[in-house]
This record gives C-alpha cells, structure tokens and sequence, in this order.
C-alpha cells in the first residue's frame, strides 16, 4: 500500500485541506488559525506523501516514474493554493460574490445608527456584531466557523473612520475597507 501512486483517500484528503485554507483566506484578513492548519495539517500530508514516495521508490522506482503525474497531483493542488493565497483570489472572489448583499446590510446598519450583536448571514460572510460609524457608515465582523474574531469591513462612503479599537485597516475597494481590532488573546 505504501509503494502506490496517491489515490483518491490522500488526493481528497489533500483537497479537502486546501479547501478549508482557502475558505479561511478569503476573510477581511487571513486567521492565525489559517497559519496553524497550513502548518500542522500541511506539514502532517507532506510526511505522509514523503514516507510513501520514499518507500516508492525504494520498492521500484520505475513504477515512479510511470505514474509521476499522480504522484505529484497532491503538489499540484498544494501549489495552486499557493498560488491563490499569494495573489489573494479567495478574498476576492468571496468578496465579489457578496458585494451586493454587504452593501444593503451596511446601508441598514448605517441608517438605523444603532449597534447591534444579532448574527446575520450577510452574502457569503457570517456576521454577529455591527455597529454605525461617523459620516454615515457602518463597521461589522465577519464571524466564520471555528473562528472568533474582531476582524470584518467597513463601509464609509464619506472616507471617515472609526476611531478607537482598531489596530489596522486597508482599503479594499470603494468605499470599503477591511479592519483588524484587538482580539484580546
């Protein structure tokens, strides 16, 4: 069993921790917890994948060399993740695909000038606080399974920011903006 190409148990596992990695990089900023899962479980697969290609090829390395493409398909998938984080795809394309439904909630919350700790699914992004901010906008969380943070967007569309808790915040497009807060760990 070793000695075989990966199939389709290592190649689902590899693609289903990809899958989680690239969820967890598509938040406002990306999760300690995303660094800890690319480490540990990352590092756990390419032990895996290491022990067998060594046994591999111990056992009969021409069998290698004629199945390579398999072999090397939990790389590929590794890479292509890479690659996506790099150029920051899953925010992107997350963020796009929820634009319309952020807007109508930040024009809610701006409107009725109140702060709140209600949980919203907001397009693609979980919610469970938001709050108006000055100059008529609003600042909400994005509140993603497994991860409890003060991270989310802003929308000002008069380009004032809340002052306060913040400890950063990068434009994102327009009028929004993704912060970080302190987390208090």
């Amino acid at each position: 069993m070793l000695d075989k190409p990966p199939g389709w148990p290592l190649l689902t596992v590899f693609s289903l921790a990809s899958l989680v990695a690239l969820w967890w990089a598509s938040a406002p900023y990306v999760y300690v917890e995303f660094f800890l899962w690319a480490y540990l479980v990352g590092g756990i697969l390419a032990l895996v994948w290491t022990v067998r290609a060594a046994v591999a090829l111990i056992r009969d390395a021409d069998a290698v060399r004629d199945r390579k493409v398999r072999w090397f398909m939990p790389w590929v998938i590794v890479c292509g993740v890479v690659v996506a984080v790099s150029l920051d795809a899953p925010f992107r394309v997350r963020f796009a695909l929820s634009e319309s439904a952020l807007i109508s909630h930040a024009e809610t919350v701006a409107r009725n000038g109140a702060y709140s700790r209600e949980c919203h699914q907001v397009g693609l992004y979980p919610t469970c606080w938001s709050e108006a901010t000055p100059g008529g906008g609003a600042r909400f969380t994005v509140d993603d399974p497994g991860v409890r943070t003060s991270a989310g967007f802003i929308w000002s569309p008069a380009g004032q920011m809340p002052e306060g808790d913040l400890e950063r915040f990068d434009p994102i497009a327009g009028p929004w903006w993704a912060y970080s807060g302190w987390d208090k760990w």
